[in-house]
C-alpha cells in the first residue's frame, strides 16, 4: 500500500475517535504532502487553552518538538514567559494557531514569541537553510514590548495569516544578535494585520534593525501606529500594504486638530534600494521619511496618498532640506489626493532634482487631485515636463488679467537652459532663453512675435532655489496663456493647477519683481 493510502486510513481513524476532539483541527492544517506525525497538538501535552497561566511547560514542549509543527487549537493561551524557537535549521519548530486562538500575557514580557533565540548554532553553509513559519491566530501584544522578535540570523522565517493587536511598543521586530555574521534576514511577512494602540505615541508596526536586509512584506494592513514600518536596513520589497494612521484606540488623544500630526508611513534610516508597490498611505502625515544623510534608492509604483481629514498631511517623501547627499526616486503610476494646503510630494533639498543630469528622479503617469492645494514650489511639478519637447499650461475659464503681477510659473536652480515659449494670445508670443543657477536670473536671448500694441512687463522674483516668472499687462484684458518648455529638460515648473490664477502672494513673493522685459524693449 502506498504511503498516501496509509495517511488516508490514519485520517479516517482519527475522524472517528471521539476522545480526540482536536483531530479534525489538526487535519485541517496539515500540508498536502505533510505527515500527521509531525503535527503536535499542544493541548494533548498539557498546555492549557482556557486562559490560565502557562509556565515553563511551553518551552519544554518546544524542545521536545524539533522538526515538528506545534498546533494551538482555538482558545486563550496566557503566557508567563516568551515562547522561544530555535535558530538551528535542523531543529526547526513551526507554529500554527487556529484562527480563533488568542495568545496574550498578563505580565510584562519582552515578547510573546522569539524566533531564533535558542539552539543558536549558526550555520554558514546555506544548503542547510530551511523555511520556518508562524501562522494564524491573534497575538494580543498589550503587555509585550514586542509581539514577535525574529533573529535575522535565522533566515527564511515566515510570519503569515495572523493578527497582532493592541501593541504599545513594537508588533514585529527583526534584528540580529551578531552584526558580524549576516546581512540578509530574508524574513517574509504575508497577509498580516497589525493594530496598534495609538498613532500619537512611539508605537511601531514593523521594526527592522541594522543588518537585516531583504525582507519581503505583502498583503498586510498596519493601522493605529505612529510608524508603520521603521527600517535601518535596505533591500526590502513591499507589495499591497495598507497603512492607516487615522485611529486611536486606547492611547493618547491629543484632540481633533492635533491627532496623527507626527505619523509616518515608512521611516528609512539606511542607504540601499527599496521597492514599494501598491502601498496605500491612508491619512498619514508623512508617507516616507528619509533620515539624515542616508542615500536610498526608492522604486515606487502604484502608490496612493490619501487623507480622510481636511487640513491634514504634510508631504509624501520627506527628507531634511539641509541634506545634500544624493538619493534616487523613481515614482510612477501613483495617485495623490491632497487635503492640506502646501502639501509637498518631494519635500527635500531642491538642487538635488534641479541639478539631476543623470535622471535619478522621475515622476511619471501620476495623478494629483486638488492640485490647487499643492505647494507651488513642489519640485514634483517640474517632473511633469521631463523628457518632453513641449508641455502646455492653460488657465482654463480664467482669461481676464488685471494690471497687477501674475505668476506664469517658476524655474528651479539647474545647469540647464530653459527655452520657454509664452503664448499670451494667438497673435502675441514671447520666446525666452533663460538660465537660473541660483542668484539672479540670466536671460540669454529673447524674441517677441507680433506684439502689436500690447503693453506689458515680464519680471521675476528669486525665492531661495526658485525663480518665479511674472507677467503684468499694461491694461486689463483677456489673455489665454500657454507656456511651452521647448527643451523639456525639467527646469521649468508650471503652477500647480491649470484652473487657478496665481498671484505673487501665492508664491510668498513680497518684494517688487525685477523687470526682465517691457513693452519698451522690443528686439
Amino acid at each position: 500500500m502506498k504511503p498516501r493510502k496509509y495517511l488516508l486510513l490514519l485520517l479516517f481513524c482519527l475522524f472517528n475517535c471521539s476522545d480526540k476532539i482536536e483531530s479534525k483541527e489538526i487535519i485541517d492544517v496539515i500540508p498536502e504532502n505533510g505527515n500527521i506525525e509531525n503535527i503536535v497538538s499542544v493541548v494533548d501535552h498539557g498546555i492549557k487553552n482556557d486562559g490560565s497561566p502557562i509556565g515553563t511547560e511551553i518551552n519544554e514542549l518546544v524542545r521536545q518538538s524539533y522538526k515538528k509543527t506545534l498546533f494551538f487549537p482555538a482558545g486563550t493561551y496566557t503566557l508567563t514567559e516568551p515562547m522561544v524557537l530555535p535558530l538551528d535549521y535542523e531543529k526547526n519548530v513551526n507554529i500554527i494557531f487556529d484562527k480563533n486562538a488568542l495568545v496574550k500575557s498578563d505580565t510584562r514580557l519582552e515578547a510573546l514569541i522569539k524566533v531564533g533565540y535558542s539552539e543558536m548554532h549558526y550555520i554558514s553553509d546555506n544548503s542547510h537553510r530551511r523555511f520556518s513559519y508562524i501562522e494564524g491566530g491573534i497575538l494580543d501584544c498589550y503587555n509585550a514590548d514586542n509581539g514577535i522578535i525574529v533573529n535575522g540570523l535565522k533566515q527564511l522565517v515566515q510570519i503569515r495569516t495572523m493578527s497582532l493587536v493592541r501593541g504599545r511598543n513594537t508588533h514585529i521586530r527583526i534584528n540580529v544578535t551578531d552584526l558580524n555574521k549576516n546581512s540578509s534576514c530574508d524574513t517574509k511577512i504575508d497577509n498580516v494585520t497589525i493594530h496598534g494602540m495609538s498613532s500619537n505615541e512611539e508605537i511601531y508596526g514593523i521594526y527592522i534593525d541594522k543588518n537585516c536586509h531583504d525582507a519581503k512584506i505583502s498583503d498586510t494592513f498596519i493601522y493605529s501606529t505612529k510608524y508603520a514600518l521603521f527600517t535601518k536596513s535596505a533591500g526590502h520589497i513591499l507589495n499591497n500594504i495598507h497603512i492607516l494612521s487615522w485611529l486611536t484606540t486606547g492611547g493618547k488623544d491629543l484632540g481633533a486638530e492635533y491627532n496623527y500630526r507626527e505619523t509616518e508611513g515608512i521611516r528609512i534610516e539606511s542607504g540601499g534600494f527599496f521597492v514599494f508597490n501598491q502601498i496605500y498611505y491612508d491619512t498619514v502625515d508623512k508617507g516616507i521619511v528619509i533620515v539624515g544623510d542616508n542615500e536610498p534608492i526608492l522604486m515606487l509604483d502604484q502608490n496612493i496618498s490619501y487623507s480622510y481629514l481636511d487640513n491634514f498631511g504634510t508631504s509624501f517623501i520627506y527628507r531634511d532640506k539641509k541634506s545634500s547627499t544624493p538619493l534616487r526616486v523613481k515614482l510612477s503610476n501613483s495617485v495623490f489626493t491632497i487635503r492640506n494646503k502646501g502639501f509637498t510630494v518631494f519635500d527635500f533639498n531642491v538642487p538635488l532634482i534641479g541639478w539631476d543630469i543623470d535622471r535619478k528622479f522621475t515622476f511619471i503617469n501620476c495623478d494629483i487631485s486638488n492640485p490647487h492645494l499643492l505647494n507651488p514650489y513642489d519640485p514634483a511639478l517640474l517632473q511633469r515636463v521631463r523628457n518632453a519637447t513641449s508641455d502646455a499650461l492653460i488657465y482654463t475659464n480664467i482669461s481676464y488679467f488685471d494690471t497687477d503681477w501674475h505668476v506664469l510659473g517658476a524655474l528651479v536652480t539647474s545647469p540647464y537652459r530653459s527655452l520657454l515659449r509664452v503664448d499670451l494670445k494667438d497673435d502675441f508670443t514671447i520666446d525666452l532663453d533663460l538660465t537660473f543657477t541660483g542668484g539672479d536670473l540670466q536671460m540669454n536671448d529673447y524674441k517677441i512675435a507680433n506684439p502689436g500694441n500690447e503693453k506689458f512687463e515680464l519680471g521675476y522674483a528669486v525665492k531661495g532655489d526658485y525663480c518665479v516668472l511674472l507677467f503684468r499687462p499694461g491694461q486689463g484684458q483677456n489673455y489665454y496663456p500657454i507656456i511651452n518648455d521647448m527643451l523639456g529638460n525639467g527646469s521649468f515648473m508650471p503652477p500647480p493647477s491649470k484652473g487657478e490664477h496665481y498671484r505673487p502672494a501665492d508664491y510668498a513673493v513680497t518684494d517688487l519683481p525685477v523687470v526682465l522685459l517691457s513693452d519698451l524693449s522690443h528686439k
